[in-house]
Parts: structure tokens; C-alpha cells; sequence
């Protein structure tokens, strides 16, 4: 008897969402005493064929023992409702056993031989296809950011010692804002894989509904993979001046120096990589809570815009009424920042490989960002040709002058003149 079931369909339908290319289809054949048995090995045989691997005696009783609920009866036939079952429990317990990587399946043919007492099934397989980077042009990178490395366990503060961790852990957090801030990335959060391992748990328990375990085997895997090393100094009380009494203009220091790397995960291939210095003069803070705050923001930023700065700069997604919109906001752009604008020109090709490196990118005029929202900000050309800016026109950021310690420290003295040409000194 011929027919079509489509059981395992409404349960991996979810998954199709995240299919990057066509499923890969293979047809496999299983015999058995049982309709689920017959199933079961046919499902067996073509993960052994997908993969080339063979399924372990172990996995098989697990997989066996996960439908056990189900009709198993060898004195017969069993009716179109039980298959049915049948089917519905095997397409539910195989999300546990296959772990993803069947998406579907459909029984083409069950015959059963009443000289043998055995099931025939012929059974269609749909493995979810490659996962290819990019593939989807409507699908956003994926990217997940590790809590960096830090060479020394703690640093100190003003004489106070510091975790490093806490410095750390802070980066990583402030970076996640400013690339999910972005919008050109899925984030994926590695904090709290405790928590949503244990909320997989309950949805793979015997007491899930049905509906749950279309859930299951979604969890995303990332494609790029932000890594680093942080090496962090000490940082110490300015010297006081010894006429005045008050703290010496903050000198220039070397606080942080991040060493970070961005992977393509699946392979580890080394994608971008850069150094970021943060110095810590230009971040007095009156308790290290704040210091650390500020130091790991600015950390992150830097890190951001180095990473977005190759590879997707800032653009011009729109121009309304002279004023150019930028698809970006949050934390990534500030009101007064200036900007570079570039027209595009043409594409430069490695002569080598004949590979498309980039576009030629010709100064134009300079925008000055007039305001920030959480999702785009507003610019307007102050110099330069404004009639040369276009839609995905670039921008690169114009670095902020150093903020200068020592103008921001009030000086006063007890020296005082003579009245004839010298001084009369507090001593």
C-alpha cells in the first residue's frame, strides 16, 4: 500500500527559517518487525549515508527507547491511525536523537508482508542544508563576543586592587551594546548559556507539549567569533606639587592595551585584527567603579569602530531637506562628531588573484552630526561640495582632538613678587 505522510512536517517547520541553502533529500529503505522499527532504520540508514558514519549500537537503542510509547505490536497491520502516531512520535523523539541534523522526513511506501511478518517502509530524508556565511543576503552576521583574556589577574587602582576580570567582563558588556547598536549584526550572548541549556532541558522533558519541540535543535551557532587579550597596568595617584600642595596636571600612561581578533568560527579563519591603547589620563574618575565604566566604554567604541571602519563603514542611507541620514545611533555616534565624506569610485582589484579588495573612496566634503536617536542620526555638510554626496556615500570619523589634563586642572600659588624682579617663596 502506497500513500503520503507528512507527520515529521509540522514539527521541524520552524527550522526552515534558518536554512541557508536547498535541503539536501535522500530516499532510504528500512525492514523490521514493526512499523516503528522499519521507520527507525530507514531514518538510520540515511544519516549513515549523509554523514558517512556508522550510528552506534548505543545511539540506536536510545533512539529506539525514545518512541517506545508507540504502537510496536508484530501480529499485524497496524490501522492508518496508529501509523499516524506512530509517526508523530518517532518525528518528535528524532529532535532528541538526531540533535538537528535531520530537518523532515515522509514516508513515501510501508508495505507489510504477511509471510514474513515484517514492515517495508520507503522513507524521503531532509537534511537541512550547508551552512554557508553570507549565503542569505537578507540574513544579518551572526557574531558572539568572549570575555577576553587578561594577563594579569588584578591591577591597581590609586593603591586599590583591582580584578582584572571585572575589567574584562565589563569590555565584553559594553562591546555587545555598541555592535547590537550597529544593527548590522545577530548578537548571540554567551553570558547565560547556564540558564538557556536549562530551558532546553525542559523543553526536550517527557512533560513538554507537542508544540514546544518544534523549539528544539534552533539554537544558533555564530559566524564570527570576537576574541582578545587584555593587558591592563597599574595606575597611580598623580604626584602633588609641593608649593600648592594640590595633584600635578595627570600625565600621559598606558592603562589598557586590547589585542583583539575577529574568526569566522567554523573555520577559525583570522577575518580582522587590531590593537586598541586606552590611556589612562584622559579618564579621572573620583572611584574605580566609574574609572573602570569609562575606560572599558571607551575600550569597546574604539574596538567597534575599528572593526566596523573595514568592515561596513558608516554610510549615507538617505538625504532629506540637506540633511544626511545615517542608519546608525545609540552609543555609536555623538552629537558634534565630524566626519569624512566620501563618494565611491572605482572598484581596486588585487592583480594577483584578480579578487575585488574595495571601491576607491574621494574625499567630498566634511558632515558634522547634528543629532543622535536610538536608531539613526542626522549630519550636515559643513565643507566641501555637498552636491557630491549620495546615497551610500562613506563616512570615516575625524578624530577628536586629546583632551589636554592640564587645562582642566586649576593652578594656584602662595609665591608671590617682590616688587623687584624676584620672589618671596613659601619656605
Amino acid at each position: 500500500m502506497t500513500r503520503l505522510k507528512l507527520a515529521a512536517a509540522c514539527l521541524f517547520a520552524a527550522l526552515g527559517a534558518f536554512a541557508q541553502v536547498k535541503d539536501e533529500v535522500l530516499v532510504a529503505t528500512g525492514m523490521a518487525s514493526t512499523y516503528r522499527g522499519a521507520v527507525n532504520e530507514a531514518l538510520v540508514s540515511a544519516l549513515e549515508q549523509h554523514d558517512g558514519i556508522q550510528v552506534s549500537s548505543t545511539e540506536v537503542s536510545a533512539m529506539s527507547a525514545s518512541s517506545s510509547g508507540v504502537s510496536s505490536r508484530t501480529n499485524g497491520e497496524l490501522d492508518e491511525t496508529e501509523k499516524q502516531e506512530s509517526d508523530d512520535a518517532i518525528a518528535k523523539a528524532m529532535q532528541k536523537w538526531a540533535k538537528g541534523k535531520i530537518s523532515s522526513y515522509t514516508v513515501l511506501s510501508d508495505v507489510y508482508d504477511e509471510m514474513s511478518r515484517k514492515y517495508r517502509v520507503e522513507v524521503e530524508v531532509h537534511f537541512p542544508g550547508r551552512y554557508i556565511v553570507g549565503r542569505d543576503p537578507n540574513a544579518l552576521r551572526r557574531m558572539a563576543v568572549t570575555t577576553f583574556n587578561v594577563r594579569s589577574r588584578t591591577f591597581s587602582w590609586y593603591g586599590q586592587s583591582v580584578d582584572s576580570v571585572e575589567w574584562s567582563t565589563a569590555l565584553a558588556n559594553q562591546l555587545n551594546v555598541c555592535l547590537t547598536q550597529t544593527r548590522k549584526f545577530t548578537m548571540l550572548d554567551r553570558n547565560f548559556d547556564r540558564e538557556v541549556n536549562a530551558e532546553l532541558a525542559r523543553l526536550s522533558s517527557a512533560n513538554a507539549a507537542p508544540q514546544d519541540a518544534i523549539r528544539l535543535n534552533q539554537k544558533l551557532g555564530t559566524d564570527y567569533l570576537v576574541v582578545g587579550e587584555v593587558t591592563l597596568s597599574d595606575v597611580v595617584a598623580p604626584p602633588v606639587n609641593p608649593y600648592t600642595g594640590r595633584p600635578m596636571p595627570v600625565a600621559s600612561a598606558l592603562f589598557a592595551e586590547i589585542n583583539y581578533r575577529v574568526l569566522l568560527a567554523p573555520t577559525g579563519q583570522l577575518k580582522w585584527t587590531d590593537t586598541v591603547r586606552i590611556d589612562a589620563a584622559q579618564f579621572v574618575s573620583a572611584d574605580v567603579r566609574s574609572f573602570i565604566s569609562a575606560t572599558a566604554e571607551a575600550a569597546a567604541r574604539a574596538i567597534c569602530d575599528g572593526m566596523m571602519n573595514d568592515i561596513l563603514p558608516f554610510e549615507v542611507t538617505a538625504i532629506k531637506n540637506g540633511m544626511l541620514v545615517i542608519g546608525e545611533g545609540g552609543k555609536q555616534l555623538s552629537a558634534g562628531e565630524r566626519f569624512t565624506v566620501c563618494a565611491l569610485g572605482d572598484e581596486v582589484t588585487d592583480s594577483r588573484t584578480g579578487e575585488v579588495i574595495d571601491v576607491m573612496e574621494i574625499p567630498v566634503a566634511t558632515a558634522e552630526i547634528v543629532s543622535v536617536q536610538s536608531k539613526l542620526s542626522y549630519a550636515r555638510v559643513i565643507e566641501g561640495d555637498a552636491a557630491q554626496v549620495t546615497v551610500g556615500s562613506r563616512l570615516r570619523r575625524i578624530p577628536a582632538p586629546a583632551p589636554n589634563p592640564a587645562a582642566d586642572v586649576p593652578v594656584t600659588t602662595t609665591i608671590k613678587s617682590n616688587g623687584q624682579s624676584g620672589v618671596v617663596v613659601p619656605f
